[in-house]
């Protein structure tokens, strides 16, 4: 039987007689005209978001794709994938890994908790289904405090996530662990029109009653600068986004119940999003008889130091000054506005980024393997992951977040080449089978352009040490030695932009902000404020050398 190509009944588009992007465009579109997002290359699993919900994830689907001998028997399926991986673990005893990728808004997030849910499903129903229902739990969790609307995506990751599931020799699941990496935390003080900063902010408001509002000092969300809409709207549009963000309060609020976060840790949680909310809102102006700056409206500094357990003179003096030790003595300079306000926000970023760590670490310490299991295996299991990172951006406006998120997906889409050309093709010569040498465009002379000696987070770095350096010098240096690259741009008429040709595209970087995001520095005194809080956590938290709480760092419920 002949099939035409674009007629939409290819299930593996690798058997097209001709591969071009023409072809397989086509082929894709006349699928999800059809209703079919799932269609195989090889090995790799093309999934097309439908932007609506399907019922195609059911216990039918779930018992259907467990065990699959012949993958042509059934159509494509995201569940495949999850089977696969599943029993080559059985098989092999070797470590599986499952790689998301996608543009922002292509559905990574949902694809990721959909395998998870058929690999527990494949592991039968022997085993702790407590533990099984909390794994399942952690990722809505997790995108509470890790994900933010954007203007491509209502419920966008900031942050990348490597889960771990730890399996016996039987195919058993007993535990898991969360790896997280490059949260967006300048999003905390700063977003555009359109977005909003991380979700659980908006969940406070909207479901904690007025009694508890008011035991965290909090007021109208429109009265906190973090939260306030650029273009003036309100926090909360209309009465359906204020319900649903009350449903989703208490459907988090039960999740953190059931995963095991103790009602002090709850309580804890509330206290450091409050403190992040009052912070930035404190003001400064200058002080011209110090030439330095001095605080407004002291009430929102009392209420960040009655919630935090922090010596007020102390947190003042860390936010308008610095110190330096010469010659054994410590030597105090004032900072000035812009240097008292980015600390300021460094300090906010440095709150919210630790929390998230934190709840990371209470979630690893929750899942891990019980001590039973740790005794029998001495902690060497079988391991199957999903990595989930942030997709590719390409946004109106494109600032430091973004070049980050890019270049993690530029080193992806580098190993995706490596694997399913390269490899491929020396498997094919090691076996003996003819094959044509396949023509693909490599991205590895772009990586060394953001990673080599001279490379742009080279000079980026460089530049964050000079005080007197600002955005434009950056972008000055990176003309200067990146401009005969093929893949670099220097557009014209904007002194803080720059261009770059991806993979994916031409993506054009506003430089505004990079050097302080990239130095995002808290000075010694304020870190030594935040080391004395009365509350063991915060103290904890600041006083840590790299300032990420791990899972044998505190015990759970140390408030």
């Amino acid at each position: 039987m002949v099939i035409k190509i674009g007629s939409g009944e290819i299930d593996d588009l690798s058997t097209l007689n001709v591969l071009d992007e023409e072809s397989l465009l086509r082929e894709l579109r006349a699928r999800y005209k059809k209703g079919i997002i799932y269609t195989y290359i090889g090995d790799v699993l093309i999934a097309i978001n439908p932007f609506k919900q399907l019922n195609i994830y059911e216990k039918q689907q779930h018992d259907l794709y467990k065990y699959v001998q012949y993958r042509n028997q059934l159509t494509p399926h995201l569940f495949w994938v999850a089977d696969q991986a599943y029993r080559k673990l059985c098989l092999s005893k070797r470590p599986q890994c499952i790689a998301v990728s996608g543009e922002s808004g292509a559905g990574k997030t949902e694809s990721t908790k959909l395998i998870v849910s058929h690999i527990i499903h494949c592991s039968g129903d022997a085993g702790d289904r407590e533990l099984q229902n909390r794994i399942i739990e952690t990722s809505p969790l997790l995108e509470a405090f890790g994900n933010a609307q954007t203007c491509m995506n209502q419920n966008s990751s900031r942050f990348g996530k490597y889960l771990q599931l730890n399996f016996t020799d039987t195919g058993r699941i007993i535990g898991a662990k969360v790896y997280d990496y490059l949260l967006e935390k300048s999003r905390v003080v700063q977003h555009g029109p359109g977005e909003r900063t991380f979700h659980f902010f908006y969940y406070l408001f909207a479901g904690l009653e007025k009694e508890t509002l008011e035991y965290f000092y909090l007021d109208d969300p429109e009265t906190y600068r973090i939260l306030k809409d650029p273009c003036g709207g309100k926090v909360f549009p209309n009465r359906s986004d204020f319900k649903h963000c009350r449903q989703m309060f208490n459907t988090h609020k039960d999740i953190m119940q059931r995963v095991g976060f103790t009602n002090e840790d709850i309580n804890m949680v509330f206290t450091i999003l409050s403190a992040i909310l009052h912070l930035t809102n404190i003001r400064f102006s200058h002080d011209d008889e110090t030439d330095g700056v001095y605080i407004e409206d002291e009430y929102p500094l009392e209420v960040v130091c009655n919630l935090l357990v922090l010596d007020q003179e102390m947190l003042t003096m860390a936010l308008i000054s610095t110190f330096n030790m010469t010659k054994g003595e410590r030597v105090i300079s004032l900072k000035n506005f812009d240097q008292a306000n980015d600390c300021r926000d460094a300090l906010a970023k440095a709150l919210y980024e630790r929390l998230f760590s934190w709840i990371v670490k209470q979630i690893n310490t929750l899942l891990q393997p019980s001590r039973r299991y740790n005794q029998i295996y001495d902690k060497i299991y079988r391991t199957c992951s999903i990595l989930d990172m942030s997709g590719f951006e390409n946004f109106q406006v494109n600032s430091f977040e973004q070049l980050c998120i890019n270049v993690a997906n530029e080193h992806l889409q580098y190993y995706f080449n490596e694997h399913i050309f390269l490899k491929e093709e020396q498997d094919y010569r090691t076996e003996g089978v003819s094959c044509e040498k396949v023509e693909f465009q490599s991205n590895e002379d772009l990586i060394e352009l953001f990673m080599g000696t001279l490379g742009i987070f080279a000079l980026l770095d460089e530049e964050s040490r000079f005080p007197k350096a600002n955005d434009e010098s950056l972008v000055q240096k990176f003309h200067s030695h990146c401009k005969n690259h093929s893949r670099y741009i220097k557009p014209r008429g904007n002194e803080t932009a720059f261009g770059i040709h991806h993979y994916a595209g031409k993506v054009v970087y506003d430089a505004r902000g990079f050097l302080e995001k990239n130095r995002d520095n808290l000075s010694a005194n304020l870190i030594e404020c935040m080391g004395k809080s009365g509350i063991e956590l915060i103290s904890h938290l600041f006083t840590m050398t790299d300032g990420i709480c791990h899972s044998s760092d505190i015990a759970i419920s140390s408030m």
